[in-house]
């Protein structure tokens, strides 16, 4: 269930599938692969040290943005079942 006295503002990758992406889809899928849904949704990146001239330490995403993305995106357990209608085999 979403708990709403988490006030991060910026997670790293690892942290975001630690503590938000779980409330939101199972299995959570492989780093690439949500660094690619991310991207893909526009979700901003930031560094601890963008003038870094290699590397700057870890990337940070949106908090905020990602829960939006997600909650757009996935409906509550059982919901497509209920769309469809009964199953008959």
């Amino acid at each position: 269930m979403y708990n709403e006295s988490v006030s991060a503002r910026l997670a790293t990758l690892a942290k975001l599938k630690e503590n938000t992406l779980p409330q939101f889809i199972d299995p959570i899928p492989a780093d690439e692969t949500l660094r690619a849904w991310l991207d893909a949704a526009g979700i901003p990146r930031f560094k601890a040290n963008p003038t870094a001239q290699r590397g700057g330490g870890p990337c940070f995403y949106s908090v905020a943005a990602v829960e939006k993305l997600f909650r757009s995106r996935t409906l509550p357990g059982g919901a497509m079942q209920r769309a469809r209608g009964p199953v008959m085999a």
